[in-house]
């Protein structure tokens, strides 16, 4: 048996999750894409490592002020729950998806999302027409009395607006969009910083050495999902749940991915609003 999580993070600070390397283009170091679709994304590896690391750190601590949650981790093998070099672990980390991303406006701050993302991640399907094309549907908190601008691009706003609530509370002004024009606009609307590496000997910025790299901006809405297979241990109660409240003050303030020190990462984690069920494999409790 499975049980899983769906998990939803809001990114507190730009987050850069390096592809490696340097390549020619539009900036130096880009950040990791979903291949099929270019849209940036968080890797399970990267998920995974970071809430290991975390969940260590939480066992290791001392504080006798620990919470419940934090006390469950004290009883269980992280080896167990992660893995070993020779053994695989009994959860297992699913890439980190845009659901939700911000773009300026002139109404202010909108976030995008599209009609296939709405579905896999909260169930909304009918609300929603099919064949959007260059047009845009207002879910919410749009004014459909004029067209609508996304950074450099007009869109005329579908006026059927839907009668459906916020879905995260996080989130203010939702519109959807086509699965051509979501990569597109994401693309064009990432952050890029420029720095340059600073020489040891002088302090001073070294010669030939300014770069650019890009980020996924604040304010993004991440959903990734976390599986526990149930038939390898005798764990009792949600180990996920358990966890991911242990860990969620180290991703608030110390965060994930690179630059780090440069001020990159921070997350924080919606913890009550989690869909979960078990099923025999990960496919039927996705459906």
């Amino acid at each position: 048996m499975w049980e899983y999580e769906k998990v939803f993070a809001r990114a507190l600070d730009p987050v850069h999750i390096g592809a490696g390397g340097y390549r020619l283009g539009r900036v130096d170091n880009t950040i990791v894409r979903d291949p099929a679709t270019d849209v940036p994304k968080i890797p399970g590896t990267s998920i995974s490592g970071v809430i290991r690391a975390f969940a260590e750190a939480v066992k290791e601590d001392d504080d006798e002020k620990k919470s419940d949650t934090d006390k469950i981790l004290k009883g269980i093998d992280i080896e167990e729950l992660f893995g070993t070099e020779t053994k695989k672990g009994i959860l297992r980390f699913y890439d980190g998806q845009i659901i939700f991303f911000p773009v300026s406006s002139i109404q202010g701050t909108v976030w995008i999302t599209t009609k296939e993302l709405l579905n896999y991640w909260f169930g909304v399907k009918n609300e929603i027409p099919d064949g959007l094309g260059n047009k845009a549907f207002a879910l919410c908190g749009i004014d459909t009395t004029k067209p609508l601008n996304l950074g450099w691009l007009l869109l005329e706003i579908e006026k059927n607006q839907s009668p459906l609530s916020q879905i995260v509370n996080w989130v203010k002004r939702i519109v959807v969009l086509s699965d051509k024009l979501f990569s597109h606009i994401i693309n064009d609307n990432l952050e890029v910083r420029t720095s340059v590496k600073i020489d040891k000997d002088t302090g001073t910025a070294a010669e030939r050495a300014l770069f650019t790299y890009e980020a996924i901006p604040r304010g993004t809405i991440f959903g990734f999902e976390i599986c526990h297979d149930k038939t390898r241990n005798s764990i009792s109660g949600n180990v996920i749940k358990a966890i991911m409240n242990a860990v969620s003050p180290y991703l608030k303030n110390l965060g994930i991915g690179g630059m780090g020190t440069r001020g990159f990462g921070r997350l924080e984690l919606l913890l009550n609003n989690v869909d979960s069920g078990s099923t025999g494999g990960v496919n039927d409790a996705q459906s």
